[in-house]
């Protein structure tokens, strides 16, 4: 069959009067040129995330740059004095009660490498040649299984050949499926066009860098015990199933830091105690890389528009006529568990969830009500929240309560990215009354919240267990000891085995923990989660 198309390759370039060489597959490898520029797209299938792309690339000069949603947001990558590290510069709109869509730049300290989008370069087989958008391509193809993590991935490349051998991809598959249920658990497409060599002027930092405003961030698998005398193993299967690409000394950083969440992971399951960790999208980062998506700050004043309803002593009266377990999920109140990707937008997703169960518990006809968290990403600067660099979880209801919030289908899909604020373009805007704070530190408080009221914004502390998290309820008195960093949503309560539990739903997507949420010990604050909790009033 190969050599069919090989055959009827051959003939349609005589008769489009361009050379084939006819090349066997032993003789055929990829090469990723050294300079390039593309434009493209990004499509996150399970996410619902389309991105374009535009992105220029130099080896030689030690440069990159890659623009998102039509320039939109610029990332600019510069190393240095013949380092590895790279210094990243982002280019974005910020809007504030003053101005509107104004560019701003700012460094990010996360010890990024040199920013390449091209494939990882994998033991690819050559399939053979295909027709697609009016050319003939070489088709690849990757598959790995892995029988103890149940998954199997399979990676599809097209690209064409240049002078020189080098390879230009024009289409990148990445499919990734569960085989304990045969569901698929990530599936993306990256489409490249107009190859050309980079104009190395536009590697050049954007002018508003001249004033830079440094800032750091602000913000299932199942293994056995021998597998760490395998690292290199793990390692790369790790690698393919999560499609991770690194550069040069990476690899040994990445490899050690997987291994010692390996023996983390390992260590904690053989203890039985009560709640399962496992390896995940977030086993290989940094302490700064997972900070990118823990975007939540603790609020300056624990107040909302309105005072807590109840004095400590109604609340424990109250408390005794509470069922012992209440989840919003199972009333319809509940959004679906969405999935911020790489932007440090929790404090958007988290008060975006409370306040479309608040409102879908006081009108039927709201239920499947699917608000905006774009909007606030891109217009509540005004308000101590910073686009994908963090957010005040006060500071977003108190936008929300002066501003509103658009349908997600008015506004437009979740970028996953700073974008232009668009709010006065909107026709329907859905409001919050107030919103109050939780007494601290009560557990029939947060309760009697949840029962009366519906959803509740929090901020914990998301340390490496909470990233690690599989199953069970989660108890780690450990990650008391760092400062908040995450916000979430507490949707219900409940009791396993004489343990009380808030179920938290989280924004990491549906394949993180159970279905995208995580069960919190309501045991001695855990990961503080009663210090910092609001709920909008409808």
């Amino acid at each position: 069959m190969v050599y069919f198309f090989l055959i009827l390759a051959l003939v349609a370039s005589f008769e489009l009067g361009s050379p084939l060489t006819l090349e066997t597959a032993v003789q055929k490898s990829l090469k990723w040129p050294e300079e390039y520029y593309f434009k493209g797209e990004e499509v996150d299938y399970l996410a619902g995330i389309i991105t374009p792309f535009e992105m220029w690339y130099s080896g030689n000069s030690s440069r990159s740059r890659i623009d998102y949603n039509d320039g939109t947001v610029k990332n600019y990558y510069v190393v240095e004095d013949d380092g590895d590290i790279a210094r990243e510069f982002k280019v974005h709109p910020q809007t504030t009660e003053e101005e509107t869509n104004v560019i701003v730049c700012t460094e990010l300290f996360d010890n990024k490498t040199l920013y390449d989008i091209l494939p990882e370069e994998l033991n690819y087989e050559y399939i053979g040649p295909k027709f697609y958008n009016g050319k003939f391509v070489d088709v690849w193809e990757y598959a790995e299984k892995d029988e103890i993590a149940k998954e199997k991935t399979e990676k599809t490349l097209y690209v064409y050949q240049e002078d020189g051998g080098i390879s230009i991809p024009v289409y990148e598959e990445i499919k990734v499926y569960n085989l304990w249920i045969g569901a698929v658990s990530q599936h993306s497409v990256k489409r490249f066009y107009d190859y050309s060599k980079p104009v190395l002027e536009y590697l050049d930092l954007d002018e508003s860098c001249n004033d830079t405003e440094a800032v750091g961030s602000v913000m299932v698998e199942s293994f056995s015990s021998d597998i760490l005398s395998d690292i290199d193993g793990a390692f790369r299967s790790y690698v393919s199933r999560h499609n991770k690409k690194y550069r040069g000394d990476e690899h040994e950083i990445r490899k050690q830091i997987l291994q010692d969440n390996l023996r983390r992971v390992i260590d904690h399951n053989q203890k039985n105690l009560g709640y399962k960790l496992t390896i995940n999208k977030f086993s290989d980062r940094t302490d700064s890389e997972l900070a990118n998506i823990m975007g939540a700050l603790p609020s300056l004043d624990h107040v909302g528009s309105v005072p807590f309803p109840h004095t400590e002593e109604e609340v424990e009266n109250l408390a005794e006529k509470l069922p012992k377990s209440f989840d919003m999920r199972l009333r319809g109140y509940i959004s679906s568990v969405k999935n911020q990707a790489e932007c440090g937008s929790c404090w958007s997703f988290a008060t975006i969830a409370a306040v479309e169960g608040a409102l879908a518990r006081k009108n039927v006809g709201q239920r499947n009500l699917d608000l905006s968290e774009q909007s606030l990403v891109d217009c509540s600067w005004g308000f101590n929240t910073y686009g994908c660099d963090g957010g005040m979880i006060d500071g977003t209801f108190e936008y929300i309560l002066e501003h509103g919030i658009p349908s997600e289908m008015e506004y437009g899909l979740y970028l996953n990215k700073e974008g232009w604020c668009s709010i006065e373009n909107m026709t329907e805007l859905h409001k919050i009354k107030d919103f109050a704070a939780v007494p601290p530190l009560s557990v029939n408080a947060m309760k009697l919240a949840l029962y009366e009221y519906g959803p509740v914004t929090v901020t914990i502390n998301a340390n490496d267990a909470v990233f690690s998290y599989d199953s069970g309820i989660f108890y780690d008195q450990t990650c008391n000891n760092e400062p908040l960093n995450h916000a979430v949503t507490v949707v219900g309560y409940g009791v396993r085995d004489g343990v009380d539990y808030w179920i938290v739903k989280n924004s990491w997507g549906e394949d993180y923990g159970e279905d995208g949420y995580i069960l919190i010990s309501a045991r001695n604050n855990t990961c503080h989660i009663l210090e910092n909790a609001f709920y909008p009033v409808v």
